[in-house]
């Protein structure tokens, strides 16, 4: 398992308002003390049907359809063998097909640095047995808007200043399989309304799980995932009670993907990934594809 102390970081926007790490930054695994691993992916998103409110549209208003390139830089540390940081920084490319300026922030395209998230992760504890292993690990994720528009259907990210609290289970057998579910609680701030000078909007927080399931081993890593994201309030797009600001609204959504990772090189590794929105409230049913490059500097 040392070749994949370091394993492919997917970040995956997934629709209006709002991003999921869940699955990216945190796996079960912990990294070894004083090593150091670094990743450059890149993702493409794209989707055309929408959920308004709870409602499927076959078309994203105004919109039609948009397409989201997402290069994102990652980087883990090892700073004792139960303890790690972790750093990731994507920047955001979004467009959309009908050329049409959005009806809120009056932009076709947005191409900028989205939220930098910066975060610690514990294995609190690990329960020995003879086929395998059974670790608790706990993370704080500090996540920092970096000044973008957050009004708008083209928005990247909800611009909210916010703390994710994390706490999960893995399980990893002597084979060479494992399972992990983490759940956790996304606390946000408000964010700032660049549009309208004093008019912030109150970010809803959410509560947050993942599961997964896979294989890892000298030759390959294999996982399947899955994410639900729910709001823990907010509004619906298109009721009475929508005025228009788009990070108030009640986001939920349930993703699936997959993610295979296998080193080239002892030091660098090649990982390709898919994610796929099943069902949402208020977000776009988004498909994403990406590649990663992960080098083990230490």
């Amino acid at each position: 398992m040392k070749k994949f102390d370091a394993l492919l970081s997917t970040f995956l926007l997934l629709g209006i308002s709002v991003t999921s790490y869940g699955q990216g930054l945190y796996d079960g695994f912990t990294p070894k003390k004083n090593t150091l691993s670094i990743t450059t992916s890149f993702a493409r998103s794209e989707y055309e049907k929408f959920y308004l409110g709870k409602t499927k549209q076959n078309a994203v208003p105004v919109h039609e359809k948009i397409n989201q390139n997402i290069y994102s830089l990652y980087a883990k540390y090892g700073i004792t063998d139960r303890f790690s940081a972790i750093v990731s920084i994507p920047f955001i490319d979004a467009t959309n097909t009908s050329n049409q300026a959005d009806p809120v922030n009056g932009l076709t395209s947005i191409s900028e640095l989205q939220d930098i998230s910066l975060a610690l992760k514990f294995n609190a504890h690990k329960f020995q047995f003879k086929k395998g292993d059974l670790n608790i690990i706990t993370g704080i994720t500090a996540v920092i808007p970096t000044g973008y528009e957050p009004n708008g259907i083209l928005s990247i990210g909800n611009g909210g200043f916010g703390f994710d609290i994390k706490a999960g289970l893995h399980l990893n057998t002597n084979a060479g399989f494992f399972s992990t579910i983490f759940a956790g609680y996304n606390l946000r701030g408000n964010a700032d309304n660049n549009l309208t000078p004093g008019g912030d909007f109150g970010v809803p927080n959410a509560f947050t799980t993942t599961g997964k399931i896979g294989y890892a081993s000298s030759f390959i890593y294999v996982e399947a995932w899955a994410d639900y994201y729910n709001s823990e309030e907010g509004v619906d797009i298109g009721t009475p009670s929508f005025k228009g600001n788009f990070p108030e609204t009640d986001v939920d959504y349930k993703s699936v993907g997959v993610t295979v990772y296998k080193n080239i090189i002892p030091k660098l590794g090649i990982g390709v990934g898919y994610g796929k929105v099943i069902d949402g409230r208020n977000i776009g049913e988004s498909s994403t594809y990406s590649v990663s490059l992960t080098y083990n500097v230490l």
